[in-house]
């Protein structure tokens, strides 16, 4: 038992808990499982209950045809005393057809009787009864034969075989079965029940120890984990209390693998690394106070050393004040001289622009006047087509002038109007030919001019050609000129900042030489904080 409690504390707490929740839950589950088998068992006897009850429901049926049948059987055998037997006995006669309707209904019953949930006692029993109910059916059959054929004389031979006679004892022999059919069910019903009561109380039983059991381990298995916590936990409280008293040289020491086993392995670490720390705090405190010594010292020759910087820088600080001056002076004139320069970049793109534009009106003057020359060398053909029609026309005139003079007297009136046509065609022909000469002349006119505008296109996209080069150059000569500005901007700006780091560094060597004397008080304040640390330090054992 002790090595099987040693085995456990090495095993981490929650894998404990779950052992003793994952028993509970084992011996809850198997108590759970004895209640689903109580339950069913007693399911399985409910049944057997149930279909025992069905059979003492056919019981009471058989019960209830038995006095049915009889009970008709007296009232007609009444009444054929009474009304006699032709009217007693017909067929239409109400309790004739009370006793049909009955023996029907018997029929009926077994016919569809389920005896699937009787035992084959039961079952056999059941057969008794309906060979029993066929004898009593047969012998009323005679019974109601004997009657019609002998009258009321017959009527005493009829009670006889009723009261003690073949029918009686068919009647009787039904009874019988139906009384021992009705003992077995009521006794077969009462043992299930019994039985089923005995399950569900051994089955309670089962399931209340069961629980008793669970309830045992639980609690058993919670003290022994409980004290395998609580112990070493105890231990550890003690040890931390004494480090807190300052024995930083306590160690838990703890042998264990679970959680708390962890926790002493890491507090004994954590002291481990603190009493290093203390100890190269102590040695670290003793470095300081040295340190402090020769800082001390270092910063009396850092005061004077600052004193002389702070003199000098002053005097540089001047001259780079002074130079910068200078160098923003020539960053003006630069300025100025850029702005010149890119005023004449302007003027020089523009003229070139106006160029290329004059060059483009000359292109299209001299298209247009090759036009014209083009349209007059039309006009000169559409002019030899008048001419030729003219001549034509001329020729025709002459000919009906000849034509007419050949008719005499009546073409008289015709050649005037021939002569007329032959004038117009001459005048035309002059007309024409005036027409054709100016022409001529516009056409020689319109080569003269394209030849012209086309020498002046040629001075012109020289002329564009000149500025584009003046305007390229004067490019170039204005990134040179914006360089330069940028240069002795650039020169003028690190001047400038040269004079104020100059002046920052006098300001910083005047600071210097203060804090030289802060240094010297605060290499006291580390030597007097050093002391303190080994005061604060001797409190602890370690």
């Amino acid at each position: 038992m002790l090595k099987f409690l040693r085995k456990a504390d090495n095993l981490q707490i929650g894998v404990r808990l779950g052992a003793v929740f994952a028993l509970c839950g084992v011996v809850w589950l198997g108590a759970f499982a004895l209640d689903l088998k109580t339950q069913h068992d007693a399911g399985v006897v409910e049944d057997q209950v149930t279909a025992a009850q069905q059979g003492q429901q056919i019981g009471d049926q058989l019960l209830i045809a038995i006095n049915d049948i009889t009970g008709w059987q007296g009232l007609y055998i009444a009444d054929a005393a009474a009304m006699g037997v032709e009217k007693g006995l017909a067929d239409d006669a109400y309790n004739v057809q009370g006793f049909t309707e009955s023996q029907a209904g018997i029929d009926d019953l077994f016919a569809t009787m389920d005896t699937s949930m009787l035992t084959p006692e039961e079952s056999a029993i059941i057969a008794e009864a309906k060979a029993n109910f066929d004898q009593f059916f047969a012998e009323d059959v005679k019974l109601r034969a004997q009657l019609k054929s002998q009258g009321l004389d017959a009527l005493p031979a009829v009670m006889d075989s009723i009261n003690g006679g073949p029918a009686g004892e068919s009647w009787s022999a039904t009874y019988d079965a139906y009384d021992r059919f009705h003992k077995l069910i009521d006794a077969r019903v009462e043992k299930l029940q019994n039985q089923q009561d005995a399950d569900l109380a051994a089955g309670k039983r089962l399931v209340l120890i069961a629980l008793g059991l669970a309830i045992a381990v639980a609690v058993a298995m919670l003290l022994i984990v409980t004290r395998s916590v609580v112990r070493p936990m105890r231990h550890m409280v003690t040890q931390l209390r004494r480090v807190a008293e300052g024995h930083l040289d306590v160690r838990a020491g703890l042998d264990r693998r679970d959680e708390v086993g962890q926790m002493s392995t890491a507090l004994d670490e954590a002291l481990d690394s603190i009493s290093g720390s203390l100890r190269q705090m102590s040695s670290n405190a003793d470095d300081l106070s040295a340190a402090s010594e020769r800082l001390s010292t270092v910063s009396t020759q850092m005061s004077g050393t600052a004193a002389d910087a702070a003199s000098q820088t002053g005097l540089v600080a001047a001259a780079a004040d002074q130079v910068s001056h200078n160098v923003q002076t020539v960053a003006a004139g630069t300025e100025q001289m850029s702005a010149s320069i890119r005023e004449i970049a302007h003027n020089a793109t523009d003229a070139a622009a106006v160029a290329g534009r004059a060059v483009e009106a000359a292109e299209a003057t001299t298209a247009t006047v090759t036009k014209l020359g083009e349209s007059s060398s039309e006009v000169g053909n559409v002019i030899k087509v008048i001419n030729s029609i003219a001549e034509q026309t001329n020729l025709l005139a002459l000919n009906a002038t000849i034509e007419a003079a050949r008719a005499g007297e009546a073409g008289k009136g015709f050649a005037v109007v021939a002569n007329e046509v032959k004038e117009l065609a001459q005048e035309t022909a002059r007309a024409t030919e005036d027409i054709s000469r100016r022409i001529e002349a516009i056409q020689a006119d319109t080569g003269e001019a394209v030849v012209a505008i086309g020498e002046i296109s040629g001075i012109i996209a020289q002329i564009s050609d000149t500025q584009t080069t003046i305007a390229s150059a004067v490019e170039e000569q204005t990134a040179t000129t914006n360089e330069m500005s940028r240069n002795v901007a650039e020169a003028a700006t690190g001047s400038a900042d040269i004079a104020q780091t100059i002046t920052g560094v006098a300001r910083a060597a005047t600071e210097n030489t203060a804090a030289a004397s802060s240094t010297s008080q605060a290499a006291e304040d580390l030597a007097r904080m050093a002391a303190d640390m080994q005061a604060l330090v001797g409190r602890f054992t370690y």
